[in-house]
């Protein structure tokens, strides 16, 4: 594995699980109590609190979206700022329209506004995230045409 991969790797981690933080904290959670597709009671079951979580599998789930996205970003040749721009929406639309409508058509554990909200949120944060690895990734050598 390159050393220029690897770094991109971890600073995409951090980037996506930073940008999904906030996006929670700031946006979503409220949003999600306004918008329950269950009862809170119910929605309590399921989710953690966040003094419960288990941090080695944030650890490893997080990891793991950061490396796939450095590595999409990678085989997509995108090395600059705006061509990530463009294939982390890409993909991160592609992705998350298929994660949450997939759970939306096949579980009670969203209500339709919160698919469509968390989908657009989502979205947003890995369009950034692949941003951030392809200029990373790019840093330093010329781009070529059409990337």
């Amino acid at each position: 594995m390159k050393k220029r991969f690897f770094v991109a790797g971890i600073v995409t981690t951090i980037t996506n699980l930073a940008l999904h933080a906030a996006a929670y904290f700031l946006v979503l959670k409220d949003f999600y109590r306004s918008h329950p597709a269950v009862s809170e009671e119910f929605m309590n079951q399921l989710s953690r609190k966040p003094e419960d979580l288990v941090w080695w599998a944030m650890a490893v789930t997080s990891l793991a979206m950061g490396f796939l996205i450095t590595w999409v970003m990678d085989r997509s040749g995108a090395k600059t700022f705006l061509s990530g721009l463009k294939q982390g929406f890409i993909l991160g639309s592609l992705f998350w329209s298929s994660v949450n409508f997939g759970l939306y058509a096949s579980s009670n554990y969203f209500s339709a506004a919160s698919v469509f909200v968390d989908s657009a949120s989502s979205t947003t944060v890995m369009t950034v995230a692949g941003a951030v690895a392809a200029w990373l990734l790019g840093a330093g050598k010329k781009p070529v045409a059409g990337r």
